[in-house]
């Protein structure tokens, strides 16, 4: 019952916002009483976080699906890109409502999932260096902070960070670009020119 409550819950708030949709709406989508929802989840913030913790798992589970066709890591880097491309809109308005409405809960998510990020980068980025195609001597806690902190920048406060003639989806593209070519080798560079040169990325 719980994870059936989620998953559809989930689907809802996705579609139409964390905060247009009541536990009622939930309730009444489920053909279940509101009185068995909150005795589950204790209240509408709790429900969320577990839905917005089962939304991002399975956002995580589609990206390693997606990775899993790529033979190395700028590959990786390019179906990565055309995937945030599509989900950042959707991904952007649920954290702005999350963050403006639910306060507590996006904390939370964020204390989780940011250092699951982090770590997940991290090894890629390492898997990176082994094949050939990222240099070696680079600090990459301070580059993962900084390109977490650019993307984090632009998704959040982009109205007041961006020139007015740059679009989100520009300023995403060039930062993710540009920080991938920074540290790649290159035979790294090369690659990624070539998807540029085509207009891939």
């Amino acid at each position: 019952m719980k994870e059936h409550i989620i998953e559809e819950a989930t689907k809802l708030f996705v579609q139409y916002g964390l905060k247009a949709i009541r536990m009622d709406d939930i309730a009444a989508q489920l053909g279940v009483s509101k009185r068995t929802i909150y005795e589950i989840f204790g209240d509408k913030e709790n429900l969320i976080y577990e839905c917005m913790n089962h939304y991002y798992d399975y956002l995580r589970e589609e990206k390693e699906k997606l990775m899993a066709q790529a033979s190395n890591i700028i590959e990786e880097f390019v179906l990565l890109f055309q995937n945030w491309e599509v989900e950042t809109d959707v991904n952007y308005k649920l954290m702005m409502n999350l963050k403006r409405f639910y306060p507590n809960v996006y904390n939370k998510l964020m204390a989780s999932h940011s250092h699951e990020g982090y770590e997940s980068l991290k090894l890629k980025l390492q898997k990176g260096i082994e094949e050939g195609y990222l240099l070696k001597n680079v600090n990459y806690d301070l580059a993962i902070s900084v390109f977490t902190y650019s993307i984090y920048g632009i998704i959040s406060n982009q109205k007041a960070i961006l020139p007015t003639n740059v679009s989100e989806k520009e300023a995403f593209k060039y930062v993710v670009t540009y920080f991938f070519r920074g540290i790649s080798t290159e035979k790294g560079r090369q690659m990624i020119d070539a998807y540029l040169d085509k207009e891939i990325i």
